[in-house]
């Protein structure tokens, strides 16, 4: 039987792989920097990787652009926030939006294809 639990504990935004600091800022649109340590990862990867992990504590959670925005805490451009949405996140029926976390096929097939290729 599955447990409540309290969104009260739990803090929003990008953590760091390597220090485990909360505090990313976009640089461009396409990578994010660790404002501690200065580690580089892509924006779209590190929110996937969040809200991959998010979906496993709160399946089916919706959100709207606002949403995603919140939970990210990092500033990214406007076309940068809708590659984030068309590559991990689908429409929830005809609403213009809200949206479900579902990331897109294509982008792990890319992933694991470059990963093999090294």
């Amino acid at each position: 039987m599955p447990l409540p639990i309290s969104t009260g504990n739990f803090r929003r935004g990008i953590k760091c792989r390597r220090c485990h600091a909360f505090g990313w800022e976009a640089i461009g649109g396409k990578i994010g920097k660790c404002c501690m340590c200065g580690q580089v990862e892509s924006v779209q990867v590190i929110a996937r990787d969040y809200f991959t992990q998010f979906d496993r504590l709160f399946p089916h959670e919706t959100y709207k652009r606002r949403d995603i925005i919140d939970h990210l805490r990092i500033t990214v451009s406007e076309y940068t926030l809708q590659k984030i949405i068309r590559s991990n996140f689908r429409k929830l029926d005809h609403k213009e939006r809200i949206y479900y976390f579902s990331p897109c096929v294509r982008l792990w097939d890319s992933m694991n294809d470059a990963s093999e290729s090294k």
